[in-house]
């Protein structure tokens, strides 16, 4: 018996769209070059809140907020049962992004201008004083 769509299921179709995502983003993105000179400003989130990458609704792409695991859990339910191929990328996007933002800690170097989850708070890359 074959893998057809209905055998595949709705978690099939995600981590084939997570692959997808990314493949694409290993091929395709330019390396961004750490500037010196840089840190991270971090802005705390409030108390039982902490910075979390979620899949936009509208349009491709992911949002950085302080927020609960719960909230994103239901975000990230709300885009696998769309059937939306675009939001359900955007949860891969999502993942990735919380996944690579591990590394990042408020001494690292970055990309001016970059968001990321530094710790449970949010950080902007800004030119050091």
């Amino acid at each position: 018996m074959g893998f057809g769509v209905t055998t595949f299921g709705s978690m099939g179709r995600f981590l084939v769209a997570l692959a997808l995502v990314l493949g694409f983003a290993v091929v395709s993105a330019p390396v961004a070059q750490a500037a010196p000179g840089t840190r991270w400003e971090i802005v705390p989130c409030a108390a039982g809140t902490k910075a979390l990458w979620l899949p936009r609704v509208s349009e491709a792409g992911t949002d950085l907020s302080c927020t609960t695991e719960e909230a994103r859990s239901a975000a990230v339910k709300a885009a696998r049962d769309s059937g939306s191929l675009t939001r359900v990328l955007n949860v891969g996007i999502a993942y990735s992004q919380q996944f690579a933002d591990k590394s990042i800690t408020p001494e690292s170097t970055c990309v001016l201008g970059a968001r990321g989850a530094v710790g449970e708070a949010i950080g902007t890359c800004v030119a050091s004083s």
